[in-house]
């Protein structure tokens, strides 16, 4: 386990230490030379130590077991927020390595919670390397929700289906690799491709391009943070729609797509459909909501339609963007899109959430249940993507979603002992584990901002972002005592 989790590592923190070289290129455009040897020298650390685990552990061919794969997201997740804290410390931006640590976990897991509170203030160089770790953090969910999970059989995972070719006896190294090369062909293509209509309004290139890199990794980071992307206007909002909607759903498919030309992958993906489905069902209740509210008198009937289609996307695809006017918006557009960011996006994608299959899972066991009541002899059989579903992997679903209800409620009650009211501690329990922190000023609007939080609740809060993306089962099953022993 050891040889096989330490040498991909290794692989990890190289390519994150080249990574810290490209924000130099940014302080000698914008002038800022005070940032130039900070990020040198996290570089250079970087890539030494993971060079470190490069050598001293090899590479194994076998296909990882389960431990091995468990063992690597736990010390994935744990591990890369540390080295990638490393810039905001030397740089003196975020000096303290609990403030360092939460904006980089922050970024990394896509989840859009800030300690800068005015960014505007801060140099354009740590907002780019903000933007580009949580850009590298999306490719990195994409890689993994692809090639790694579905072998941890968590969650139902084995329900996810690739377009992408792979073998079946393959080392981590080949799987990654297997599964990068194209992810991340088409990952930087649409990137690109949203950077240049981005640019084409009134926004200028940085924060395009940084607005970009937020958008196809589901992250929500914006150079504005305090005013979400209204403040460039709606044609920003519906450009942005679509590639929400990209990074939220599996894309494997849309590679397929790319490559061959053909429908055949989406004709036969039920979760695109049942995404759909939820967009608009989720859009026409807030845009009743909206409707009925007094506050929001000012906007026109088609300035509705476009805040309700882009809110509940955002929400649904938990990039957390916050729509026009999100202070006035009524108590029932904040449920509506807690339930959306509970749901959450595609397998295969770089969205959190409890997952839309799975959910199709429950609502097809409810179904033959109920089949089963008028039928009492009758045999009901259950298949998902052309898939039969065990009861084992009903039952891990069923787990996973008595864990997702009880960290809520149990990150709530340590929330309200931080002193925030219970409204504030659900929404912050319910963003960060779904990792859109970034909608936080929408779900707790009472809530003042993470800058002001305590060492503690900033700790607590880190924790809780890692666990949305460890899906928080393979967390218990690594510490798991019997689990190791075997």
């Amino acid at each position: 386990m050891i040889t096989k989790v330490g040498h991909i590592i290794g692989h990890i923190l190289i390519y994150l230490g080249i990574s810290e070289l490209v924000p130099i290129f940014v302080a000698l455009y914008y002038g800022e030379g005070t940032m130039i040897l900070p990020f040198f020298i996290c570089s250079m650390l970087t890539i030494f130590i993971g060079l470190g685990f490069y050598f001293a552990f090899n590479d194994e061919p076998e296909k990882p077991s389960r431990y091995d794969i468990i063992s690597f997201l736990v010390f994935a997740w744990l591990i890369i927020p540390v080295f990638a804290s490393m810039p905001f410390m030397v740089s003196g931006e975020l000096t303290k390595f609990t403030d360092a640590y939460f904006e980089a976990t922050s970024a990394f897991t896509t989840s859009g919670a800030t300690l800068l509170s005015n960014s505007a203030l801060s140099p354009k160089t740590i907002l780019f390397w903000r933007s580009l770790l949580q850009w590298e953090g999306g490719i990195f969910l994409f890689v993994l929700a692809v090639a790694i999970v579905p072998l941890s059989a968590i969650g139902g995972s084995e329900l996810f289906r690739s377009a992408l070719p792979h073998g079946e006896k393959e080392g981590f190294v080949s799987r990654i690799n297997t599964a990068f090369k194209p992810l991340a062909t088409i990952y930087i293509g649409l990137t690109l491709l949203c950077l240049i209509l981005l640019n084409l309004t009134n926004m200028t290139f940085f924060d395009a391009m940084s607005t970009s890199m937020a958008t196809l990794s589901s992250g929500g980071f914006t150079n504005h943070a305090n005013f979400g992307v209204n403040s460039f206007g709606n044609v920003a909002e519906f450009i942005l729609i679509p590639f929400m909607v990209i990074a939220a759903s599996n894309l494997t498919y849309h590679w397929s797509f790319m490559t061959t030309g053909k429908l055949r992958a989406y004709r036969n993906d039920r979760e695109i459909k049942y995404f759909a489905m939820i967009i608009i069902f989720a859009a026409i209740i807030i845009f009743l909501s909206l409707t009925g509210e007094d506050g929001t008198s000012h906007m026109s009937f088609l300035k509705k339609i476009g805040v309700s289609i882009f809110t509940a996307v955002s929400a649904l695809s938990t990039t957390g963007y916050l729509p026009d006017g999100a202070n006035t918006m009524p108590l029932a557009v904040g449920i509506v899109c807690i339930t959306l960011l509970f749901v959450g996006g595609a397998m295969g994608s770089s969205a959190g959430g409890f997952k839309i299959m799975r959910i199709k899972v429950l609502f097809r066991q409810a179904d033959s249940e109920i089949s089963r009541l008028a039928h009492p002899h009758g045999i009901v059989p259950m298949r998902v993507n052309d898939i039969s579903v065990t009861s084992s992997i009903l039952m891990s679903i069923w787990t996973l979603l008595f864990l997702y209800l009880s960290t809520i409620a149990l990150f709530s009650v340590l929330y309200g002992l931080f002193g925030y009211n219970m409204e504030t501690g659900i929404g912050l329990a319910v963003v960060n584990l779904f990792s859109a922190g970034s909608m936080t000023g929408l779900i707790a609007p009472d809530f003042m901002g993470y800058s002001g939080m305590t060492y503690t609740a900033k700790w607590v809060t880190s924790v809780l972002m890692i666990l949305g993306r460890l899906e928080i089962i393979a967390l218990l099953i690594f510490i798991s005592p019997s689990f190791r022993k075997n």
